[in-house]
């Protein structure tokens, strides 16, 4: 029984992943296994990053199930790496979820979300599987950042008759980097549904157990006031946001599920008229809407199936140690909520919380696999530090399964910056 599987070790996020979890400074409390299709390129990968014997190695073909129950079956967490999720995702949740293995990949792909939630969700709550997709850029940080705002409007009005709840959410990403072959997997991936799948997976609580207010409108100019400086930021639309928010709406809607069949915390609950929204920030309000038609004209191409098949195979293949230091070293990506509670009882003007949470390397490719990574530790070494809902199994968010613990593990060993305070009459950090 090895304690933490990763599936599709060779590829650019897989070799991350290990590398990071090699060298990590828990590395002496749990066992690790890889595994991929092709041997030739598994040998060469632990032989690039000088991977001890300890590390057990695997060839598996994801479309044999077989192949990958036997596999899962002697693992406690997988990490999988191998997208597209849509293709090849289901069987490697459906190993997991018969046998009460945990789980936990990169995905932003929203169909294939909807399917496992729909064909595994009820068999992971009986085997104790935790299923958490999108455990990346796509999409913790928008899940923890308005989580950390819930909890810090919690914490703030703990002395009040009532909680404070969240009435808007708003979230701007800025990722300077190279966009990443997942994220493109899922741009065209979309296209390659029926108008009908795609219609659904843009609409509101598309992954959410219950419906609740709707969203704003996508628009050209998006913009946003920082409560602790009074300045405003400007951006346009995100291009992940539909994913994002259907996670973070998941989030909302487990939570408030919970209270209506009896079993969940109130102060655990953002609230009934929680509205989300995000965009990508941008330097101008010039650059902002440059940025949505570049983007409408992007789409427009990638209507065209010549188009789809020309960009599928433009994704970075590179590996080496060089292009490890790269990864790491160049990029960033900040992240900023802010969230304004609704007026309360003993809160008669909102209260609002600004979320910050930033990381140094590339966000798709080496930011994006220290947040899987950790996430799978958090299921392995943090079982009792995890939220109630993580105990039910099925499939979760990062939010609702890992919590807190996600946070403290991000900031402790991954080297996140992440910051959350409350502005009022008076400035609180927590």
């Amino acid at each position: 029984m090895v304690d933490i599987l990763v599936l599709g070790a060779t590829g650019i996020t897989g070799r991350q992943t290990i590398r990071y979890l090699a060298g990590h400074p828990e590395r002496a409390q749990f066992t690790l296994a890889i595994a991929g299709r092709s041997r030739k390129k598994l040998d060469e990968l632990v032989s690039s990053l000088s991977l001890p014997k300890s590390i057990l190695v695997h060839v598996v073909d994801v479309t044999n199930f077989d192949q990958v129950e036997a596999l899962v079956k002697n693992s406690k967490v997988v990490l999988n790496c191998v997208g597209p999720y849509v293709k090849w995702g289901p069987p490697v949740v459906c190993a997991c979820a018969r046998n009460g293995v945990h789980y936990a990949d990169l995905t932003g792909e929203s169909i294939f979300i909807r399917d496992i939630i729909e064909r595994y969700d009820y068999l992971a709550t009986k085997t104790g599987s935790i299923i958490i997709p999108s455990c990346g850029m796509d999409s913790l940080p928008s899940d923890i950042t308005v989580f950390l705002a819930n909890k810090a409007l919690k914490e703030h009005s703990s002395n009040a008759a009532e909680p404070l709840y969240i009435g808007a959410s708003t979230t701007s990403y800025e990722p300077r980097g190279v966009m990443s072959n997942g994220t493109v997997s899922t741009l065209v991936g979309a296209f390659d549904t029926s108008k009908q799948q795609l219609a659904q997976m843009m609409r509101d609580y598309y992954l959410s157990p219950v419906a609740g207010q709707p969203s704003p409108p996508a628009r050209l100019i998006y913009r946003m006031t920082l409560p602790t400086t009074r300045e405003t930021v400007v951006g346009g639309f995100f291009v992940m946001s539909t994913p994002n928010r259907a996670i973070v709406q998941r989030s909302w809607g487990l939570l408030e599920y919970e209270k209506l069949v009896g079993s969940g915390k109130e102060r655990e609950r953002y609230g009934p008229s929680m509205v989300y929204d995000e965009f990508m920030r941008q330097k101008s309000i010039f650059a902002s809407v440059m940025l949505g038609f570049t983007l409408l004209i992007a789409i427009s191409l990638l209507a065209l199936s010549p188009v789809r098949w020309f960009v599928g195979r433009l994704g970075m293949k590179e590996t080496s140690a060089i292009f490890d230091k790269k990864l790491e070293n160049d990029g960033s990506l900040t992240v900023i909520n802010v969230t304004t509670s609704i007026p309360s009882s003993a809160f008669l003007k909102p209260v609002k919380v600004e979320t910050t949470l930033s990381g140094k390397g590339d966000p798709g490719y080496y930011l994006s696999p220290l947040m899987l990574a950790e996430s799978g530790l958090a299921l392995l070494l943090n079982r009792k530090t995890l939220p109630a809902l993580s105990k039910k199994g099925g499939v979760l968010t990062p939010a609702t399964a890992l919590g807190n613990t996600i946070v403290q593990r991000l900031r402790e060993y991954a080297k996140f910056d992440i910051r959350c305070e409350v502005v009022e009459e008076n400035h609180k950090s927590i």
